[in-house]
């Protein structure tokens, strides 16, 4: 009987051993620690948001902002702007974004891009989008652009039909209000006039692609 202790004695010191590293490798997070979205770099005031801004991390949960986004809700952010610098590693709530026609950055504007100059384009447009602006045979490329506003030929907005749509999903935009006529970019007042001069001097069109960020 005498060996019944010590081996007790072991077991429970075995048993110690492993709940401290089920504690360190799992317990500690479950318990302890949430996942949340945080940004992975820094991230400008005025920056269009897109999915590979941020990364998931542990946080411990004393620390959790009030509000603070998982990586799955990210989806909600599309088409937004931060209306702040967020640095690398900072947690993020809805807060920190605004929406597309809500805010613009420093020094730009809206510019219509009228029908006639556009030679082809796709029918899912919606504002929020970003697009890339390049001539009719894509030998000019005039870079990236958030649309401000996607119009119809009564100057109403083009919106997705109820019912026929999922977040973050172009494919998805099957049906809407109305059909494109023109859109609105935001962009410097010289990004503008080379688009606009390309068009009226050369007389050629302009070829919209759209981005998909989610």
């Amino acid at each position: 009987m005498k060996w019944i202790k010590p081996m007790v004695g072991c077991v429970l010191i075995a048993a110690a051993f492993l709940g401290l590293i089920y504690w360190e490798n799992e317990g500690r997070s479950h318990f302890m620690m949430e996942e949340v979205a945080v940004a992975a770099d820094d991230i400008a005031e005025g920056a269009l948001v897109n999915y590979s801004m941020f990364k998931r991390m542990q946080i411990p949960k004393d620390n959790l902002l009030s509000g603070a986004l998982i990586m799955e809700q990210l989806s909600e952010l599309k088409g937004m702007i931060s209306d702040r610098p967020i640095t690398a590693n900072s947690q993020i709530t809805a807060d920190f974004f605004d929406t597309a026609d809500s805010r613009i950055e420093k020094g730009k504007s809206i510019f219509v891009i009228k029908p006639s100059w556009i030679d082809a384009r796709s029918s899912s447009l919606r504002a929020g989008d970003t697009v890339h602006i390049y001539s009719d045979t894509g030998d000019s490329y005039f870079g990236a652009y958030r649309l401000a506003f996607v119009k119809d030929d009564n100057e109403q907005e083009v919106v997705a039909a109820d019912g026929f749509t999922e977040p973050g999903n172009i494919l998805a935009r099957k049906m809407s209000s109305r059909a494109v006529h023109h859109i609105e970019i935001i962009a410097t007042l010289a990004e503008y006039e080379a688009i606009m001069t390309f068009v009226t001097q050369e007389k050629r069109g302009l070829l919209i692609v759209q981005k998909g960020d989610f």
